[in-house]
């Protein structure tokens, strides 16, 4: 009798909380569903990312014990963005205490130009807090030597798989908005039986994720509520940290500093905005899949790392961020924005409700169909509470298989929802996680950390093989998608036919009347990483061409762009071969070649110009710059690119994209050429 009335008890009360907890989670999806989806629809189309000028990025990477995927993460994101290389640096944070990574680091910064170690003040580990301040510090101060200025800030994980499109997309909403949080999603093998049970722990994380990045933040994103960061993927205007007066941005003390920071944003009145954008593939098989923008990592897969990982997330948020009780009384905070802090607020008790809500579920479905003791007698309180336990447990299942269909695809519905039917596995293994990291932080909480300062409480990570990176790198195909030159299904269809007749897409299309052959040239630029521009009168090159220039310009199918001492940037209608390109630097006498493509009928057009000798009456700032050392090459390209659609001077885009200071313009256009470089030597 006892034991059946403490079960009772115990049944009512799981029961109550676990309703009061899920009716939070109903509203979210009644809001995305009724009124956040609307809202958050074609707000962009993505053609549009090439309508601005690509600025100058600053990415930044904190890594302690990160020598085994440093490197070929960088490598990665060095091939694969699709984005200009010189308009983005890279910078490592490393301890001098973990050589390896230091050593890793600096053998990449040997390797890329626009890589950087940053070596720690401080022995690690520190917070993590603490490294990605110590890193913009040492950013500002690398503006002010070289005479730049980053638009903007975005930290990513030394394991992430960075998307190819995603610095294209951060660097377009921050012509609009401050403060950008672009989507997680984990990465997990393809659902077999054999992966099912091998990765369960890190499918949880997927189960998770995609639940809360396709639809949770979503609705906090259109309902003006407090959208929290992912530590990853986040983008910082530069205009945030002039407004703040600040370099340390991060809260050292924090074990989960980018929601400390996103929390310390809402108080300032500086909004986060999320962001979930998909562009369209045809796969080889001519299948049509949608492919978010998202930044994707490997995620634990042992029960001890899961554990310390979401521990520490619990900790940092529900109980070290913010007193819920005094953001009540805040003024500053809307109503949506407190329920929402509520949301996060709740996990340390609502995480400990599942697994006794497993056990009184159970019994409740088995006193259906089995003669057993009815502890919750029908039509009784408990009784209809248990029936509305069902409800909201079901409703979870339904939402989160709905979001896994949406990112991951069928299959991963089914083993993160059906198997089995009403208590699927991966969603109990995920919930005892939960359960124990909640647990844990409770731990923390009432005992304190281990050591007296919160260190970096960091997981062992894992990268992905080249053969699987392969398949995120931008095809010529996946281009003309996202510039919505043509329509999956007719890209689908004469990839097919180009396959069988062993033609190559582009020139296959271009033969069949599909698209343009202009169109073909500037998706080429920017699959081949030359740029493209549109030449006119003013792009081209004309004072001082010589005849033997015009010879070789004629040879080649080649206009000049740009001509400096040293160097010349070469317009041309088609790629050109590497031989063809050394023949060229040797005829020319020049250290440094760059071709960007170009419309091939404006190529002729521009070769008739250079034989009339046409005189162009304005000054060659470009050339002028590049003689100075103040911007390079691919700079000039992009900032030509821009100017076609960006109706301002060629200074003044130069500028925005944060590669000239406006002082130094200045000094340009008043003829005073003197410069000194960050070797300490005068450029004149």
């Amino acid at each position: 009798m006892f034991i059946e009335k403490g079960l009772y008890y115990l049944g009512f009360l799981v029961a109550f909380f676990f309703i009061v907890f899920s009716l939070d989670d109903l509203f979210w999806d009644v809001y995305y569903y009724l009124w956040g989806q609307k809202k958050v629809k074609n707000r962009l189309q993505m053609k549009d990312l090439d309508s601005v000028p690509r600025r100058l990025l600053a990415i930044l990477i904190p890594a302690w014990n990160e020598a085994e995927v440093i490197g070929p993460m960088i490598d990665n994101l060095v091939r694969s963005i699709n984005y200009p290389l010189s308009l983005f640096q890279v910078f490592i944070g490393v301890y001098p205490n973990d050589s390896s990574t230091c050593e890793e680091a600096q053998t990449l910064e040997e390797k890329y130009p626009n890589v950087h170690a940053v070596v720690n003040s401080k022995p690690g580990p520190t917070s993590k807090g603490q490294n990605l301040n110590h890193m913009l510090d040492f950013i500002l101060n690398f503006e002010k030597e070289r005479h730049l200025r980053f638009a903007s800030f975005i930290v990513h994980d030394a394991e992430d798989v960075i998307h190819p499109t995603s610095f294209k997309l951060a660097n377009y909403l921050t012509f609009q908005h401050e403060v950008v949080q672009l989507p997680v999603f984990p990465l997990q093998p393809y659902p077999t039986w054999r992966t099912f049970f091998k990765f369960i722990t890190s499918s949880t994380y997927a189960d998770e994720f995609a639940e809360n990045h396709y639809r949770g933040l979503l609705a906090r994103e259109a309902s003006g509520a407090l959208v929290p960061s992912a530590g990853t993927g986040f983008v910082i205007s530069h205009s945030v940290l002039d407004k703040m007066g600040t370099r340390e941005l991060f809260e050292e003390s924090s074990v989960t500093e980018d929601y400390k920071l996103s929390y310390r944003f809402a108080q300032l009145g500086i909004s986060t905005h999320f962001f979930l954008e998909g562009v369209q593939r045809v796969l080889d098989d001519g299948r049509l899949i949608t492919e978010y923008l998202a930044t994707r990592e490997i995620f634990p897969n042992t029960l001890r790392e899961a554990v310390k990982q979401k521990s520490r997330w619990i900790y940092g948020i529900s109980f070290q961020s913010f007193s819920f009780w005094e953001t009540l009384k805040n003024r500053k905070f809307t109503l949506i924005t407190k329920y929402s802090l509520y949301r996060d607020w709740k996990a340390k008790y609502g995480n400990l409700l599942p697994l006794p809500g497993y056990a009184i579920f159970t019994y409740f479905i088995l006193s259906l169909l089995y003669d057993f003791p009815p502890i919750y007698p029908q039509g009784s309180l408990s009784w209809w509470l248990s029936v509305g336990l069902t409800f909201f447990m079901l409703e979870r299942q339904i939402m989160r298989g709905i979001a896994l269909k949406k990112v991951y695809g069928w299959r991963s519905a089914v083993a993160g929802c059906l198997i089995p039917p009403l208590l699927p596995l991966r969603a109990i293994w995920g919930n005892i996680i939960n359960f124990l990291a909640t647990i844990s932080a409770w731990r923390i909480a009432l005992f304190g950390f281990p050591k007296r300062r919160p260190r970096w409480q960091k997981t062992k990570h894992s990268y992905l093989s080249p053969q699987v990176l392969f398949r995120y790198q931008r095809k010529l195909g996946d281009l003309m998608l996202e510039k919505q030159i043509i329509d999956p299904a007719t890209l689908a269809k004469f990839l097919k036919e180009a396959k069988e007749k062993g033609e190559k897409i582009g020139e296959f299309l271009v033969k069949e009347g599909i698209v343009s052959e202009e169109e073909l040239t500037r998706v080429l630029g920017e699959a081949l990483k030359t740029g493209y521009i549109q030449l006119d009168d003013y792009s081209v090159r004309v004072e001082g061409i010589t005849p033997d220039l015009l010879e070789i310009f004629k040879k080649y199918r080649t206009a000049p762009v740009a001509i400096t001492e040293k160097s010349m940037i070469l317009a041309t209608g088609a790629p050109l071969s590497v031989e063809a390109i050394e023949e060229i630097k040797k005829q020319l006498g020049k250290k440094e070649i760059s071709v960007v493509l170009t419309n091939p009928s404006l190529i002729n057009q521009a070769i008739e110009r250079l034989s009339e000798q046409y005189i162009s009456p304005f000054p060659r700032l470009g050339e002028k710059l590049l003689s100075l050392g103040l911007i390079n090459q691919e700079q000039l390209i992009e900032a030509l690119r821009a100017q076609k659609f960006y109706p301002k001077p060629l200074g003044e885009i130069l500028i925005t994209m944060g590669v000239i200071e406006q002082a130094d313009l200045e000094k340009v256009l008043r003829g005073d050429d003197s410069f000194i470089d960050d070797t300490g030597q005068t450029l004149a």
